[in-house]
């Protein structure tokens, strides 16, 4: 929601308020004790309640152009690789 506000103050658009809510639809198998654990979600659902005077079609683009700005649903979406490190008791350990 911090693009949404940002992004309609850099275009000069009143915005009266933003509330959102995200769901992850997640799932685990596997056991921690048998090292066999996975987790996978399905879904991230994001709902946007936003108060303004603003046309429609306005407030739309300006939520579309804040999604393609956010940082966390781009690195989802887009499968962004992780590289880990792990230094223990001073010496660095390949995982």
């Amino acid at each position: 929601m911090t693009q949404i506000a940002r992004y309609a103050q850099f275009k000069k658009i009143k915005i009266d308020s933003v509330k959102g809510s995200i769901k992850l639809n997640l799932k685990m198998i596997g056991s921690v004790l048998l090292e066999t654990i996975d987790v996978t979600g399905s879904t991230v659902e994001t709902h946007y309640d936003v108060k303004s005077a603003e046309d429609d079609e306005t407030i739309v683009s300006i939520l579309k152009l804040a999604r393609k700005g956010c940082w966390a649903r781009q690195m989802v979406a887009n499968h962004t690789p992780f590289t880990d490190t792990l230094v223990l008791n001073g010496e660095a350990i390949t995982i």
